[in-house]
């Protein structure tokens, strides 16, 4: 798993697992999942989903999931990435 830095809104640092990316082509938006080692119980590990853009080479910014039709077509791609 690549370990990737995050710069978070109070402007710390922070390293974290980039356990995928993926772009859905019909809406031209890329995505990461994302996860900080933290647990969500069960043996299970809590996962960020985001957008992501890149604002120049090599920087990219993290975004919000705010729309319900965007989130739902990440859980589709998600779905489709675990049954592959």
């Amino acid at each position: 798993m690549n370990k990737i830095s995050v710069k978070n809104m109070d402007g710390t640092m922070e390293e974290v697992d980039l356990i995928n990316a993926f772009k859905i082509s019909e809406i031209n938006k890329r995505f990461v999942i994302l996860s900080k080692g933290e647990s969500a119980g069960e043996g299970m590990s809590k996962i960020y989903i985001s957008e992501f853009v890149e604002n120049e080479p090599g920087v990219y910014s993290l975004i919000g999931i705010k729309d319900d039709q965007i989130w739902q077509r990440v859980k589709e791609a998600m779905k489709q990435i675990v049954e592959s």
